[in-house]
């Protein structure tokens, strides 16, 4: 083969048969062990709970059409879509969607023959990304297939087989990037925060366990039983809790003095200091900034919006609607995959024309301000542009506006219009 057709370099140096994300820095994002860590940020973080969940009811929500081909072509893409034996096309698109918090989500294509012959879809098999142990490619990185480790079974699936769909492609990096990945240090800093400030929230309660230990017991040369007795002692401390089953109990010996008569002094004693005052730090202002940065990781920072006295509803709106602009793009990695994986699979496996092929097309996610558009339309109007009859035009604004198709056999304005005045439409 002539040089020119040959492909020298590598996407990255990435080696996804080595494991997923094996060139990420923090160690604790590399792999089976950073997909754990995306998994317990979705479910176990409120706020990033919050945009998973507002990101999966927006993309769950919309249209998906066929369009173009024939009617006949439509109607076996829609009976696919609709026709599955574990799931709906809405519960399919959720599962699609884990490619946001873990950066890919892989379908396994399992077909089945129906008694009219043709080849559809018995499930797009959802397999978990948890359970990807790595994906294995050519010298230049194309991806030939994966592992699978789950169930004590140890499988390998051709790419062939798969619906593959990840939220970016830079690198060819078969495992995507999890949109909470620029969130992670946010997140890390804030969980510790939180624990530290319950930490000191039981200490204001319960108050700073302290122990008064006669100083030779600390020697290390000290009897076993004094050692004993430190260890028991630090362990106590550790522990302490102020509640129902709660209790320490301290030897009642006092000190004696040089001539043998007893002090007031206990030998050991076990007492809790209490706060004497506020601490300078608003842990509070502190984890909610973290937030907020977890928020704007993922351009959904308006649902912040509320939690302190800044912003105005022109802001949220904007913040709002660069949100559904980026649903839109996960929209759309959605179906170019469906067009360029799913349908030729199909097309394949019944011998069908591939120039008869429909496309699947997803509705609007971002609403459109009716009231906005219509001014816009009407001044176009007066401007003197011939917006009507326009079929795509007609079309468009039906579909924005949510209106249910026209029909195609109703008179046309211009047609009513020469009718009124006598004339024949058809004659024109």
């Amino acid at each position: 083969m002539a040089r020119q057709f040959q492909e020298l370099g590598v996407a990255s140096d990435s080696r996804p048969d080595w494991g997923i994300r094996n060139d990420e820095f923090v160690v604790q994002l590399r792999g089976r062990q950073g997909i754990k860590k995306y998994r317990e940020m979705s479910e176990n973080d409120p706020i990033i709970g919050a945009i998973l969940t507002a990101q999966s009811m927006m993309l769950r929500s919309i249209e998906w059409r066929v369009e173009e081909g024939s009617e006949t072509a439509v109607e076996f893409v829609r009976s696919v879509m609709h026709g599955m034996d574990d799931k709906s096309w809405e519960e399919f698109v959720a599962d699609v969607l884990t490619m946001l918090p873990y950066g890919f989500s892989l379908f396994e294509m399992v077909p089945r023959r129906d008694s009219d012959g043709l080849v559809r879809m018995k499930k797009l098999a959802s397999r978990a990304a948890w359970t990807i142990d790595r994906f294995e490619t050519t010298e230049t990185g194309d991806i030939k297939g994966v592992w699978q480790v789950a169930s004590q079974k140890n499988v390998y699936i051709p790419y062939s087989r798969l619906l593959h769909f990840r939220t970016t492609s830079a690198a060819n990096e078969p495992s995507g990037r999890s949109v909470l990945r620029s969130s992670y240090t946010s997140w890390h800093a804030a969980n510790n925060i939180k624990y530290f400030e319950g930490v000191g929230i039981e200490r204001e309660l319960n108050g700073l366990p302290i122990w008064s230990i006669p100083g030779e017991w600390f020697s290390s040369d000290a009897p076993d039983w004094q050692k004993n007795f430190i260890s028991e002692a630090k362990r106590i401390g550790r522990d302490v809790k102020r509640n129902e089953q709660g209790f320490i109990a301290v030897p009642s010996d006092l000190w004696a003095e040089d001539d043998g008569k007893l002090t007031n002094s206990p030998m050991v004693k076990f007492d809790l200091i209490a706060s004497k005052g506020t601490r300078d730090i608003d842990t509070g202002k502190v984890i909610t900034r973290y937030q907020q940065e977890m928020a704007m990781s993922c351009m959904a920072d308006f649902v912040m919006l509320g939690m302190n006295d800044r912003g105005s509803f022109a802001l949220s709106k904007s913040k709002a609607d660069l949100f559904l602009k980026a649903l839109e793009g996960y929209a759309d990695t959605i179906s170019a995959q469906l067009n360029r994986k799913l349908l030729p699979y199909l097309w394949e496996l019944n011998g069908m024309n591939k120039d008869d092929m429909p496309k699947i097309v997803r509705g609007r996610i971002a609403p459109v301000d009716l009231e906005e558009l219509g001014t816009f339309i009407q001044r176009l109007a007066l401007s003197g542009v011939d917006l009507f009859p326009d079929d795509r035009l007609d079309k468009h604004l039906r579909d924005v506006a949510g209106l249910p198709e026209g029909d195609p056999d109703r008179p046309r304005p211009n047609a009513l219009a020469q009718e009124a005045e006598g004339n024949d439409p058809t004659m024109a």
